[in-house]
């Protein structure tokens, strides 16, 4: 399967998504990336990570609700998952997440895989990914793998490029008590003032599009 980006789509796509999420700080919060998991964890939902690494994140899900059927995708061979190549994966999902992916592939490379994970999402699935917030200021930058920044905007506009309506966002940031109190409350007009975000990463949440 090969794809090219029609940067005039992706542009289009663009100002869908700014339209709908006209700004950064308007995009809710969570804590940690399990908090943008668990409000659809239930018996027998069917989960498939891209990107799995060492799969304690399926680890963590099936902790929480043991009952889920959890399978996981990586290239990496030396650990083990399900499947190494995503054009073996097979069966349907209710759920396929990716985290701290998406960054290590190219534009085209991206839409690819999104493309070709559509396949395997249930009619009333969701996919969620992942990226460094490149509103944060060095958040994408700390690692030299890293091929292609996102903006949330981006984002949101490649997954509609790949078959998918946007449904929301999310902004992860955890910190101390007391950082919780000084950068929502006390600095949050300073923030907003330079347009700098404290929040570490942004989620999309999507779903396949009706339109298909």
């Amino acid at each position: 399967m090969s794809l090219s980006i029609d940067w005039s789509k992706l542009y289009s796509a663009r100002n869908i998504v700014k339209s709908r999420f006209p700004s950064i700080w308007k995009i809710p919060l969570v804590k940690k990336e399990m908090a943008v998991i668990e409000k659809f964890l239930r018996p027998n939902l069917r989960i498939l990570e891209v990107g799995a690494g060492d799969r304690r994140m399926g680890d963590a899900i099936k902790k929480n609700s043991p009952s889920v059927i959890y399978h996981s995708f990586d290239i990496d061979d030396s650990l083990y998952h399900d499947f190494y190549n995503i054009d073996s994966i097979e069966g349907d999902f209710d759920l396929i997440f990716g985290f701290e992916l998406i960054e290590h592939l190219t534009p085209n490379d991206g839409l690819v895989m999104i493309s070709k994970l559509k396949k395997h999402i249930s009619k009333d699935g969701r996919l969620i990914l992942g990226t460094p917030n490149l509103y944060h200021p060095h958040r994408y930058f700390g690692d030299i793998t890293h091929i292609t920044p996102y903006k949330y905007e981006e984002l949101g506009s490649l997954v509609i490029l790949g078959g998918y309506d946007v449904v929301g966002f999310y902004r992860k940031f955890n910190d101390s008590f007391l950082m919780r109190i000084l950068r929502l409350y006390l600095l949050i007009w300073l923030h907003k003032f330079l347009n700098i975000d404290f929040a570490t990463t942004v989620f999309v949440e999507a779903k396949p599009s009706l339109q298909d």
